[in-house]
């Protein structure tokens, strides 16, 4: 078996090794679904907004909210609400609104 030199420790580069773990690779390391956890515990912890489901999926820059959303109070920011959340600047918002609660399923 022929010995490495310590120059060809690596084939890449300038003789620097790839990462080892991803959080090595990328600056601001985020948990996998990290964002989208937290923008959905920020809008489940707001007391005026009751959703019947509601879906968060990451897209560049932000999220994508999607559910339907029991209120009769139409003037709920909701964009807002999500965008204060870290690491979120955009937000495409898909929930449909059902006017007051709606019946339980059963």
């Amino acid at each position: 078996m022929k010995r490495m030199k310590p120059k060809d420790t690596s084939r890449e580069g300038n003789g620097s090794s790839p990462p080892r773990f991803a959080s090595e690779a990328v600056a601001d390391f985020q948990l996998p679904h990290q964002v989208e956890l937290e923008v959905q515990r920020e809008l489940l912890a707001q007391p005026t907004l009751h959703f019947a489901s509601l879906v968060v999926r990451r897209i560049s820059n932000g999220v994508c909210l999607q559910g339907v959303l029991e209120t009769d109070d139409e003037s709920a920011d909701i964009c807002s609400i999500a965008q204060r959340v870290s690491g979120v600047r955009e937000v495409l918002n898909h929930l449909v609104i059902a006017g007051g609660r709606l019946p339980p399923k059963g």
